[in-house]
């Protein structure tokens, strides 16, 4: 592999292992456990190690700094105060830049070296609490403890009681053979390993009765025990499996790699000329690191985003073509063009599998999205002197890769603004009867095949009177107008509009919510905002699973063909001439199955010559969307099929209610309707 590859794969590789440091700096702020603080010198260790075999010699020397004080917290020696987080922080941020640099060192390496050598940085070691910690605790009884009444495995059973066993390993060496055995002569010890939410005198106490006379050992090996996790993140050492299989301790195994940084021996070979193990034993631990490896290796293959974008668009084209294949299908009437039919039938379920499977490729977590926000939210909530606790749900929602990066910097201006216009000082909202603490909540879910986001504040909400007031100042709105608290509040999306009265370094420039309207929009999703004086508001956006392939529902209206979502159709009907009324402030109305619906005559509504004008002469497809339905008037339904979504650009149409096209096999153009979309302007209108 050349030189340029390593360099390339170490920065993808540290891009997302920073950002796993940086998400985890923050989380340890809120709480700190062992599991996070081995994720963050896992983090950095292998940054260490990656960054030294690229050449990246300055960020190799910043680590190694920055996990030999990680270590001191692992080990128990001592704690992360909140400066030394704020210091890591800072390494993060002096790394990104470095190796964007191409390893040429960032400003500040001088400094930072100084401020990890410092002492004071960090705190006298405390004990986390509601945290699991392990235990090594090695049990080897007297001979003749039976006949004091008391059961070894019942102290081993209560030992168990205190957590779970992930480890437990019985010596039978000390028993005689049959002929010789003595039934009263214990002869068995044990040695396991204890994860518990327990301190070291809880488990002292199990052997009060024992102690005194028994070899009883108990060890807290917690900052050291992380096999799981370590084979996770590809750190399988051979020291640390043999020390999980409890042939080497933790002590043994710290000899054992100080001989081998001086004689450069391998730790197998050591470990046997030692008579620490077997060299069976050290064969063993080999062969379950080489599978844990290639298990490692073969999980995951780096794709790039440019090679599954060139697969899906050939994807789109195949089923352009089969659309084609199909019409042409249709005007075969002999048994020719029903062998073609069974055969595109066919051909269609495998196109659609193999759709499946390239979404499910491109489909990610928004999860890493979401937490690389608790930075932001931390420094900037820091910057206004508020105190801020970003809170997350629904991490584990996927979202199409595409639109998950398009995504971010939409998110950042809503959560900048909750920040410096929503959330009130401590000061205020303790004035208020709130909690001094404020909360900004990012959730995600699926919906009617969408994801929607919403980010949500308990800030003051948005002053709708002061945004009237100034919108109609602006001539953004007229005094004439019915103005409804969805119409007022759809201006704080228009260029330039800012209630801000002074400019901070967040906020109040007027640049920000129209930018955001217009990334959405890009993404073919909507926005939508709600607000409670003094309570918080909530800003909801709907976007599409994907951006490439839908299914719909082909509708015609005289001459002109529509595709309407199929997961938005309720179900279609010819509505009788009693069913369709006018009601006064309403409009026309269709009685469906108990309730009146909005008609909406889509000839009207697109500008379009229909083949029917009366609605019981033509077809009705009733549809939803966010619990809203309406009527949609159309002359014919085509039939059902994929399409690909073809965006179109602004110059052509602004239209909410449309949002995209698609290639029809025939070669002409239809265009697609968003639902969400027409029921917000007709609610507007």
């Amino acid at each position: 592999m050349g030189e340029e590859s390593i360099v390339d794969i170490f920065r993808a590789e540290s891009a997302e292992i920073l950002q796993r440091i940086e998400t985890g700096l923050v989380s340890l702020e809120e709480k700190a456990d062992p599991e996070t603080i081995n994720d963050l010198f896992r983090g950095f260790h292998t940054l260490k190690g990656s960054s030294g075999m690229a050449g990246f010699d300055h960020v190799s020397q910043l680590t190694h700094a920055v996990e030999s004080r990680l270590d001191q917290i692992r080990s128990g020696v001592a704690s992360a105060s909140e400066a030394f987080i704020d210091l890591l922080l800072d390494c993060v941020d002096w790394t990104r830049t470095t190796v964007a640099q191409n390893g040429e060192p960032a400003e500040g390496k001088a400094s930072l070296m100084r401020r990890l050598a410092d002492d004071t940085i960090l705190l006298p070691s405390r004990v986390l609490e509601n945290a699991d910690r392990y235990f090594r605790i090695r049990m080897k009884f007297r001979n003749d403890i039976f006949l004091c009444g008391i059961d070894p495995l019942m102290v081993v059973e209560d030992l168990h009681l205190l957590g779970e066993f992930v480890e437990l390993k019985c010596d039978r060496s000390a028993i005689e053979p049959l002929s010789k055995m003595d039934p009263e002569v214990c002869s068995l010890s044990w040695t396991v390993v204890l994860k518990a939410q327990c301190t070291m005198n809880d488990i002292e106490s199990v052997f009060v009765f024992v102690k005194d006379d028994n070899d009883i050992t108990i060890d807290d090996v917690t900052a050291g025990y992380s096999a799981e996790a370590a084979a996770a993140s590809g750190e399988i050492k051979l020291g640390e499996i043999l020390v999980k299989r409890g042939v080497l301790t933790p002590d043994e195994l710290s000899t054992v790699l100080e001989e081998q940084s001086v004689k450069n021996e391998k730790i197998g070979d050591i470990v046997v000329k030692r008579g620490l193990a077997s060299a069976q034993e050290v064969s063993g631990a080999l062969k379950e690191q080489d599978r844990a490896r290639k298990d490692i290796d073969s999980g995951t293959v780096r794709v790039e985003t440019a090679k599954l974008d060139a697969l899906m668009n050939l994807l789109g084209e195949i089923v352009i073509g089969q659309s084609s294949l199909a019409r042409i299908a249709g005007q075969i009437e002999d048994e020719r063009g029903e062998l073609l039919r069974n055969a595109l039938y066919a051909l269609d379920r495998t196109t659609r599998e193999f759709q499946e499977h390239i979404m499910t490729i491109r489909m990610l977590p928004i999860g890493p999205t979401f937490s690389q926000f608790k930075r932001f939210v931390r420094d900037a909530a820091k910057g206004a002197g508020k105190d801020i606790l970003l809170e997350i749900n629904g991490a584990e929602t996927e979202l199409d890769k595409t639109v998950l990066e398009q995504i971010s910097d939409p998110l950042k201006h809503m959560i900048r603004n909750a920040i410096d216009h929503g959330i009130e000082s401590s000061a205020d909202r303790v004035a208020a009867g709130k909690p001094a603490e404020g909360h900004i909540v990012l959730s995600a879910y699926h919906q009617e095949g969408h994801v929607y986001i919403e980010i949500r504040d308990d800030g003051k909400g948005i002053d709708v009177e002061k945004v009237k007031e100034k919108a109609l100042a602006k001539g953004l709105l007229s005094a004439s107008e019915d103005l409804s608290e969805d119409t007022i509040l759809s201006v704080i999306f228009l260029p330039g509009f800012s209630t801000a009265d002074k400019v901070t370094d967040l906020s109040g420039r007027g640049v920000g919510m129209d930018v955001v309207k217009k990334n959405i929009s890009a993404l073919r999703g909507s926005i939508d905002v709600r607000t409670t004086k003094g309570k918080g508001s909530v800003f909801k956006i709907k976007l599409p699973l994907t951006m490439a392939i839908i299914e719909g529902m082909l509708c015609r209206v005289g001459n002109n063909t529509y595709i309407v979502p199929l997961l938005s159709i309720v179900e279609s009907i010819q509505p009788k001439k009693e069913d369709v009324h006018t009601l006064e402030g309403k409009g026309e109305m269709v009685f469906v199955r108990g309730e009146y619906l909005s008609l909406v005559r889509s000839y009207d509504y697109f500008g379009v010559k229909p083949e029917y004008t009366d609605p019981w002469k033509a077809l009705l497809i009733i549809v939803e969307s966010g619990g809203e339905k309406l009527a949609l008037m159309i002359d014919d339904l085509i039939g059902q099929q994929q399409v690909v979504i073809k965006s179109l650009d602004s110059f052509i149409t602004t239209e909410r209610a449309i949002s995209g096209a698609a290639i029809m096999g025939d070669g002409s153009v239809a265009l697609i309707v968003d639902i969400h979309g027409m029921l917000n302007n007709i609610a507007r209108n």
